[in-house]
């Protein structure tokens, strides 16, 4: 079994702590799609055996569209054998979701999504620059698992500026709503941020990494008394919903990346 991996390089805006390669210009959106759908084509013979998972990542995989999203499907299916039931995964901020795109997801052909909610906080997302706010932090969670079953939100914890209780109060949040997956990191500053700058200049506290760690307990504590498993070191699942795809990678299987930073 192998796996495809699409990098989607667009986001609305730049989030302080992320070194990873995207744009923040849609202008060349539809190019970069048909580049990456003659990349598949041209490294078919890269992947061998069935696809059991596909994962579009980032970068902010939500911007597609829902007919850019089949698109991939359809080539993936033309140039790989897949499995009948293949895991199919979507990355989706919640500034890109409402019940009428995330139905849109499902018709196309998405099983999973992984929501980049990070908090449910403002006084956190603004730190961080994200695009959402925290209503649609915690709306996007309630629609979504009105349509998809499976479902993973993301959240970060050891904030230097975050208030005290506030991470336990993001965990409780979300295994409030019965989210079951969860993707916890640690905040790491990696160097040419916005982030390695603010703490360089003073204008941000560092990283405190006594407190990620007493977060990072807190996580365990908590997510094992709800009956999660932590499968994987940042990754935490109910029986019957760990990612086949973080799995996969984990257990060293075969699978090609397209798209420019895969």
């Amino acid at each position: 079994m192998g796996g495809v991996y699409l990098h989607i390089p667009f986001c609305r805006q730049a989030c302080h702590y992320c070194d990873f390669h995207f744009s923040t210009s849609l202008k060349h959106r539809d190019r970069m799609v048909e580049a990456i759908g003659r990349e598949l084509e041209l490294r078919r013979a890269e992947l061998s055996g069935e696809v059991s998972t596909i994962y579009f990542g980032g970068g902010t995989p939500s911007l597609l569209s829902p007919g850019q999203i089949e698109y991939f499907l359809i080539e993936i299916h033309r140039h790989f054998p897949v499995v009948s039931k293949p895991e199919i995964t979507l990355e989706a901020n919640p500034d890109d979701m409402n019940g009428e795109l995330v139905r849109a997801w499902k018709k196309a052909g998405i099983n999973r999504l992984s929501i980049g909610v990070q908090s449910f906080f403002e006084e956190d997302l603004i730190w961080m620059n994200r695009a959402h706010n925290a209503a649609q932090a915690e709306s996007c969670v309630r629609e979504a698992m009105e349509v998809f079953d499976n479902i993973s939100v993301d959240l970060i914890y050891g904030l230097p500026e975050q208030k005290e209780g506030r991470w336990e109060q993001n965990l409780d949040k979300a295994l409030g709503m019965q989210v079951p997956h969860l993707s916890c990191y640690a905040l790491t500053v990696e160097p040419g941020t916005a982030l390695n700058h603010f703490i360089e200049t003073k204008q941000s506290k560092p990283v405190d990494e006594e407190q990620a760690w007493k977060d990072y307990n807190l996580l365990l504590d908590k997510t094992e008394k709800e009956g999660y498993i932590n499968y994987e070191f940042s990754n935490f699942g109910r029986p019957g919903y760990f990612s086949e795809n973080n799995q996969a990678y984990w257990s060293g299987k075969p699978y090609l990346g397209v798209g420019p930073s895969a």
